[in-house]
């Protein structure tokens, strides 16, 4: 199976080396990195071309935002399977794609999530939170995956999967009217779908450095919040109980 790997970039030089050799050391080999930049006008370009990826493709961003960028990330993308690594964070060892593709070749599966965790940007090796699930590795019933849904539970977005047949077939893509909690969304449309078979892999995947977007400044926090709200109402989902239980859950991520 041919994975592909998407990575947004603008003005990504401090951190899309460590990026681009997570990918290039995988034991697994049949990847496909697909780079889309914003007109980068540090060296985020040339430290990608200089990467040992031999699969990779570097293309400009046609629109704004991030999930613009996903969107064309995902039709360029030629994979049996894609996931997304962002331009700061890691894959978090040379295994993680060898264990992930054994898993859809193994499972009938088309979607897979796993553990993840939160590193300081300044210090690589200080951990500042884990996500782990509670749940038991394996295929996750359709039942358990909406009660968790509507407690406002959402699976890392940098450790998820999933077969390009099914984004195709139920047509999924980035909504990008929301500028910051697109991915929630996509998320909860994406696992509530009926044609979705979903598999929970207990293994940390992911090294996430602390700063994403959501959580830069007051005034994005302020926007997230409002999306978030929006998004649970259009996905029917009640928006007070969830994001109470969202910010509740993330408490034990410290400890």
């Amino acid at each position: 199976m041919l994975v592909s790997i998407l990575t947004c970039t603008l003005n990504s030089e401090k951190t899309i080396k460590d990026c681009c050799s997570s990918i290039s050391q995988q034991t697994y080999n049949n990847i496909e990195h697909i780079v889309i930049d914003k007109s980068s006008n540090d060296k985020t370009r040339s430290i990608c071309k200089q990467s040992k990826i031999e699969n990779q493709k570097v293309i400009e961003q046609k629109n704004t935002g991030i999930y613009s960028a996903l969107n064309e990330g995902i039709i360029e993308s030629t994979g049996d399977i894609i996931g997304i690594l962002h331009s700061d964070d890691e894959l978090y060892d040379r295994g993680v794609i060898n264990k992930i593709v054994k898993k859809f070749e193994n499972e009938e599966i088309n979607i897979l999530f796993s553990n993840l965790i939160y590193i300081n940007k300044n210090n690589p090796s200080s951990i500042l939170r884990t996500w782990k699930s509670n749940i038991k590795e394996g295929i996750q019933s359709k039942d358990l995956i909406l009660k968790k849904i509507n407690n406002g539970w959402m699976a890392p977005h940098p450790t998820i999967f999933v077969k390009k047949d099914l984004l195709n077939e139920i047509q999924m893509n980035y909504d990008e009217k929301f500028r910051i909690s697109s991915d929630y969304d996509f998320i909860i449309r994406l696992f509530k779908n009926k044609k979705s078979k979903i598999f929970f892999l207990n293994e940390f995947t992911i090294k996430m450095k602390s700063g994403g977007a959501s959580n830069k400044n007051i005034r994005n926090i302020i926007i997230k919040m409002f999306e978030d709200f929006e998004i649970l109402k259009k996905n029917k989902i009640n928006p007070i109980k969830a994001i109470v239980f969202k910010n509740l859950s993330k408490i034990t991520q410290f400890f």
